[in-house]
């Protein structure tokens, strides 16, 4: 096993070379048009503030990660941690964070990553619009997502894979689980966040109606505090994954909910990635580019989606923090 773990770092160290010397092609692309875009906004305000912060914490403990190896976990474990949990999330900014002022060094290291996640974002916000939107049918809502979706993928070199990815790709690695036994506490607070991501989905399939959504939006938003309120001790133990916490998304749009598992799989692989004392500074590129790459391919550490679906169940829901709407 460390014969093969010596092997993987030093492969990831040859590819070093290369890839600092290539120039990032990635490009911004604009969201899908549409009469539904900021729905969500409009109609749950203190939800969507709360990504804003959400945002700020992905960013900061990239920034950290990589531009201060050396401080100590106490930095992100008890200082960032509390800020976020005491101050940022009690009172969220107003207006989306410009991440890059927030992570200039990690948005150097790797802009193509940070453009996948950036991507596959817009795709979550879109579909919240989508299904805050009352005007328009069932029907209407189920067409404007497939057309995001293919949205979405008209830009492969973006977009995660819609094939599930087994866990091997982001628990059998050299330097996996190195972020979550450093940081535990910050770890579950972004399991947290990914938490009420992908449970705002079935607050709002749940609902008959305008009310009722938002009656399901309050009630998911109330259980993220909970977890908040309790810091560490009720924050999610594993992964969330969405066939356990959101499974009338997962049922209703599988391709979707394929790709945000495999979204908040590469957050914990990024962390892992930055946090490892077994890939030097000059690696970490090419290791982050190297994952990157196959989490958007539909071939490498696939499994089938029923394999996907009875994962998630066999890990227990209550463990990655109970479905959101029983």
């Amino acid at each position: 096993m460390r014969h093969c773990a010596a092997v993987a770092v030093l492969a990831l160290g040859a590819l070093a070379a290369r890839s600092d010397a290539q120039w990032s092609t990635v490009y911004e692309q604009r969201y899908l048009p549409g009469g539904f875009n900021w729905e969500f906004r409009a109609r749950y305000p203190e939800a969507e503030r709360l990504f804003y912060a959400f945002d700020y914490g992905h960013a900061i403990l990239y920034e950290t990660l990589f531009a201060h190896p050396d401080a100590p976990a106490s930095r992100l474990e008890t200082g960032q941690f509390h800020f976020l949990v005491d101050t940022l999330l009690r009172h969220p900014p107003r207006l989306p964070l410009a991440e890059d002022a927030i992570e200039p060094e990690y948005a150097k290291l790797a802009p193509e990553a940070k453009a996948m996640f950036d991507w596959a974002h817009l795709l979550h916000r879109q579909i919240y619009d989508v299904w805050s939107d009352d005007h328009l049918s069932t029907e209407e809502k189920d067409a404007r997502v497939a057309e995001l979706v293919r949205y979405y993928k008209s830009r492969p070199d973006l977009a995660f894979s819609s094939h599930p990815k087994d866990m091997e790709l982001m628990e059998g690695q050299p330097y996996s689980l190195v972020f979550r036994k450093r940081y535990p506490n910050f770890n579950g607070l972004i399991w947290a966040y990914h938490w009420l991501q992908v449970g705002l989905y079935d607050a709002l399939l749940a609902g008959t109606d305008s009310a009722s959504r938002a009656a399901n939006v309050r009630a998911a938003t109330a259980r993220f505090w909970a977890m908040l309120d309790a810091a560490p001790s009720r924050m999610p133990a594993m992964m969330p994954m969405t066939p356990a916490i959101a499974p009338r998304f997962t049922k209703r749009y599988p391709e979707a909910a394929v790709i945000f598992d495999n979204l908040h799989a590469m957050h914990d692989v990024i962390s892992d990635i930055l946090a490892s004392p077994m890939i030097p500074r000059s690696g970490k590129r090419a290791a982050i580019l190297f994952a990157a790459a196959r989490y958007r391919d539909d071939t490498s550490n696939i499994t089938t989606v029923a394999e996907w679906e009875e994962m998630a169940v066999s890990m227990g829901a209550a463990h990655m923090g109970g479905a959101a709407i029983p």
